[in-house]
This record gives C-alpha cells, structure tokens and sequence, in this order.
C-alpha cells in the first residue's frame, strides 16, 4: 500500500544501497591495493644486487629498490586512507539504516491503520447490507 512515507521509505533504502555499494567499492580498491604491494613485495624479492658490473649500474639497482619501496609506502598510506573512508561510511551506512528502519516502522503502521480502516468500512458496509436483506426479507413475509 502506498502512504505518505512510502516516497521517502525509497529515498532511504535507496541511500542505505548507495552507502553499501560504497563500501563494497573501498573495500575492491584495498583489496587490489594489497595485491598490487604482494607483487611489487615479490618483485622486490626477486631482485638481485648485481655481483659485477660498473657504480651505474649498481645505482641503478638500489634506485629501482628504493622506487619500488616508495611505492609500497605509497601504497600503504593508501590503504590506509581507505580504511578510514570505510570507517567513516560504515557510520554513515548505520545511522541511514537506522533512519530507514524509522521511516518502515512509521510506513507499517500507516499501513497497518488504513487496513484497520478499510476493515472498518467493510464491517460497516456488511451490516448496512444486512440490514437492507433483513428489512427486505420482512417486507416479503
């Protein structure tokens, strides 16, 4: 049945969706964030220090290490960051649920006292029609 809170019962179910696609959104970007530092970790690993060769060489090694640490610290404080914006979603995802439970709660009732009317004026409707069939009925005898 529709009531005066059903538009807005939509408006927040449609924020609650919204709140939980957006966690499920951070969450897939932290999860490809850990993937991408398990490779660069591996690849970090499977680097070797040259045993021979000229200082250019050499620099270029350690300077392809420290990129790939940098880049794993910059990965990191990503993570980080995103672990925050779930944080703060998770708190705005349970304060629309709570807010959408209200307005459901506040809708069942409406529902709830429009059927109690309905059944009110069916009640009222049969005994009007009782009453006709009864005054019919007496007329005939």
């Amino acid at each position: 049945m529709t009531t005066k809170f059903s538009p807005i019962l939509k408006v927040k179910n449609l924020d609650v969706e919204k709140l939980e696609n957006k966690i499920a959104k951070l969450n897939n970007q932290k999860k490809a964030l850990h993937l991408e530092i398990d490779s660069l970790k591996e690849e970090l690993k499977n680097s070797s220090t040259p045993k021979s060769g000229t200082i250019n060489e050499l620099r270029k090694n350690f300077f392809q290490n420290d990129l790939i640490k940098q880049n794993i610290n910059i990965k990191l404080q990503n993570i980080e960051f995103l672990e925050e914006q779930i944080k703060s979603t998770k708190l705005l995802l349970k304060k629309a649920m709570l807010e959408y439970e209200k307005i459901k709660y506040l809708h069942q009732l409406e529902e709830k006292k429009m059927i109690d009317k309905i059944k009110k004026e069916e009640a009222k409707n049969l005994d009007e029609i009782g009453a006709l069939l009864f005054t019919l009925n007496k007329e005939d005898l």
